[in-house]
Formats: structure tokens, C-alpha cells, sequence
């Protein structure tokens, strides 16, 4: 059995190689034969919704001014390149017998609004692509789910939810559902497709408004696919390069639940040594003697 998890305009790429209960119930390794599951980038329409149509008052400017202060982001990822380790676990929803599968790792790059993946290597063998590695695997973290929350946030009611903090920083958290028939989610299983409705939090920065923290949820998976939750999450953190700062991806996660087979398969993921495409050129004159 095949499913695939994917997602909306401008590309949310989840992918999850995986397998339904009872596959998982023959087998954990990760090189065994057992169905696979995929998700990748969907090119879905988003349906308009009129976000004052149920924004609380005292969340409607703040709106305006987060989406205003998260618009650049996408251009600064536009001009980075970094590595992604993402370490791979299977274990019980008890947290029992959890254990390590492997470690995959990419250079990746956001580019033309999607992720390009390169020189991907699984405990440090070569693959020519991520979607070629057995088990749990993920794609789109780096700058896809940023890019489609900022247009969810423009096209779905957004509702405050509480005042938070992450770390030291004051935040303030903001919902929106998504309901099966709006979704931008795809989920593909054996040849038929999902529409599958999640809800989002949003933890942003009170002092810029900047998002920190994103966190992806559905539960209400199709029965026939045995996935009982779907969990996706991306945090992220200032990058101190050339005396300039940029709040950039640090670490994300991403989880599948089974609950018949009291199972569950979740991606640890980190992005660390980041670079800019192209340099910094000065040029100076000095006196003509």
C-alpha cells in the first residue's frame, strides 16, 4: 500500500516512506520489503476564505503586520545553502523500544520556491534522491511549509490562541483549521486521493512578528490508510553570517502515528552550516598619483 502525503500551491513538500500496520507488524528494518509510502510536492489550489469572516479584533492588525514581517523571508532563503541531517526513528507511542534507524543527510537549497536536494547520503552511502531511501523520510521543511503557512495566513480565519514563549523570547501563538474540503494536503493511498483537513499553530516573535515556530496537525486521516495522526513541525533561530543576521530553519520534526499497531516512525531534523550563494565584492580607490 502506497500513500502519499503532499500538499498545496507553492509546494509543501512532507514526505513519509512508511507502511500501514500491518506491514509494520512483519518488520522494522529499514531495507525490508514492505509497502511504501510517499509524499511529495502537490500543486493544489488553495480556496480563498475571507480571513476577516472570523479574526478576532484584537488579532486583525497584528495579522497584517506578521505577514508583512515574514514576506522577506522567502527571498533571504532564495540565497542560502545548507546542510539537513535528518536522523530516523521507529519506536512504540509508549516511547518503549525506540530506536535509531539511520541518518540521512543533503545539501539543500531553496530555489524557484521549492527545495532541491543534493549530494544526499544515508550513514554515508550515496543516493541519488531522498525518495529513493527506505523507511520514514521528509522533504520541504527548509522553506515549502514557511511558504504555504504565509499564504494559509492570508487565505484562512486566523484565530489567536494564547501568549507563549520560546526559549527567552515572548511569542504570541495563532490557529487556523483547515477543513478537508479547503486542503491543500494530499494523501494518496493505493492509487486513490485525500484531502486531508490539519490544524496549524503559529508561534510568532511579539517584538518583530516574525514566525518561530510552526506546527502542523491531522487526525482525521482516512481509516483505510491505519494512520491514526500526522505531526509536522519547524523551529527556527537567528544565523549570524558575514556580520549580518537572519532568522533561518534550525530543526524540525516530522511524525506518523499508527494507534492500531501502537507504533510510530518520526524524522529528527537540523539544518546547520549555512552559506550564501554568490560574495561580496568591494572595491576601493585610492588617490591617482
Amino acid at each position: 500500500m502506497a500513500y502519499r502525503v503532499a500538499s498545496f500551491a507553492l509546494l509543501l513538500a512532507g514526505v513519509l516512506y512508511g507502511a500501514d500496520s500491518g506491514a509494520a507488524e512483519r518488520g522494522d528494518s529499514a531495507g525490508d520489503s514492505r509497502p511504501a509510502a510517499t509524499a511529495a510536492a502537490a500543486d493544489l489550489p488553495i480556496s480563498a476564505a475571507p480571513a476577516a469572516r472570523s479574526v478576532p479584533s484584537r488579532a486583525t492588525d497584528p495579522l497584517e503586520r506578521i505577514r508583512a514581517a515574514n514576506e522577506q523571508l522567502y527571498n533571504d532563503l532564495e540565497s542560502f545553502v545548507c546542510k539537513e541531517q535528518m536522523t530516523r526513528y521507529q519506536g512504540s507511542l509508549s516511547g518503549d523500544k525506540a530506536h535509531q534507524i539511520d541518518t540521512v543527510s543533503a545539501r539543500v537549497s531553496f530555489e524557484n520556491g521549492t527545495e532541491r536536494y543534493t549530494d544526499i547520503r544515508q550513514n554515508r552511502q550515496p543516493r541519488s534522491s531522498i525518495s529513493g531511501v527506505t523507511g520514514a523520510w521528509s522533504e520541504g521543511e527548509f522553506g515549502t511549509l514557511l511558504r504555504q503557512t504565509q499564504m494559509l495566513l492570508t487565505t484562512q480565519p486566523v484565530t489567536f490562541l494564547r501568549d507563549s514563549h520560546l526559549a527567552d523570547t515572548p511569542t504570541s501563538v495563532y490557529t487556523f483549521e483547515v477543513s478537508e474540503q479547503d486542503s491543500p494536503w494530499d494523501l494518496q493511498v493505493g492509487g486513490r486521493h485525500y484531502r486531508v483537513p490539519f490544524r496549524t499553530e503559529v508561534s510568532v516573535s511579539q517584538s518583530s512578528g516574525q514566525i518561530l515556530e510552526i506546527e502542523r496537525t491531522s487526525t482525521d486521516v482516512p481509516p483505510q490508510t491505519h494512520i491514526s495522526e500526522m505531526r509536522w513541525s519547524i523551529s527556527l533561530a537567528p544565523v549570524d553570517l558575514n556580520g549580518h543576521t537572519w532568522l533561518l530553519p534550525q530543526s524540525g520534526e516530522y511524525a506518523v502515528l499508527y494507534e492500531e499497531s501502537g507504533r510510530r516512525e518520526w524524522n529528527l531534523l537540523s539544518f546547520s552550516d549555512y552559506h550564501r550563494y554568490g560574495s561580496e565584492v568591494a572595491v576601493q580607490f585610492g588617490d591617482v598619483r
